[in-house]
């Protein structure tokens, strides 16, 4: 199986899950605000009409929590995918609790909560070009994204043993403040990421932090 196929078979389990594609039918054009009284996207179909448009979504996470209302899904279930794999690549700012995170991904997801009404997951995929390109790029998530050394070399050890893998290597707190997990995929070959933003005002006190940077986990 190839890098793409294995993303597209990732990302359609999110599908399955009830997440929805950000695609505007042809003929029907969308109209309404595309960003909230303070100017950061919505995730309405305008908001992601724009968002796919401009390739550019902005987001205001320096609370540690993202509302239903912050992004126009207080009345909706959806959870939205924007983007599609091998598809055109959009850029993403954050702005966490401590300084302002930007990516690039062709394919992001919004997991929301009926119970919270919030965002409680923000998900994407990366998949590199090769082996070195992964290890590299898994390695620099310990400096960027607060990743513990022991559990990324943890798994780089332990994959080369086999074909075929999966781990969830752990959480860390990341240099804009956000939490952070990485689960690590390896299939004929390939490694596949899935990182996930961990929202709610419980992965951003203190004592939680505390115990992300020491053991990974937040509990």
């Amino acid at each position: 199986m190839s890098i793409k196929s294995l993303v597209i078979t990732l990302s359609a389990a999110l599908l399955a899950s009830g997440c929805v594609f950000g695609t505007t039918k042809q003929g029907a054009p969308v109209t309404g605000p595309t960003v909230n009284e303070q100017g950061f996207s919505l995730l309405t179909e305008a908001g992601i009409d724009e968002i796919i448009r401009t390739k550019r979504g902005r987001f205001d996470l320096r609370s540690g929590d993202l509302s239903k209302a912050a992004v126009g899904l207080e009345n909706s279930d959806k959870e939205p995918m924007i983007g599609r794999p091998g598809g055109e690549e959009v850029t993403f700012t954050f702005l966490g609790p401590a300084a302002e995170e930007t990516l690039i991904t062709d394919s992001i997801t919004f997991t929301t909560s009926n119970i919270t009404n919030s965002v409680d997951n923000i998900v994407w995929f990366s998949a590199p070009a090769n082996m070195d390109a992964a290890h590299a790029e898994l390695r620099s998530g310990i400096y960027r994204w607060g990743f513990r050394p022991q559990d990324v070399e943890r798994w780089i050890n332990d994959s080369a043993k086999h074909e075929t893998d999966k781990s969830t290597l752990g959480m860390g707190v990341g240099l804009a403040g956000l939490v952070v997990e990485v689960t690590a995929r390896k299939k004929n070959g390939n490694e596949i990421y899935q990182y996930s933003i961990y929202l709610g005002g419980d992965y951003y006190t203190p004592k939680v932090q505390e115990t992300i940077h020491a053991t990974g986990k937040s509990h």
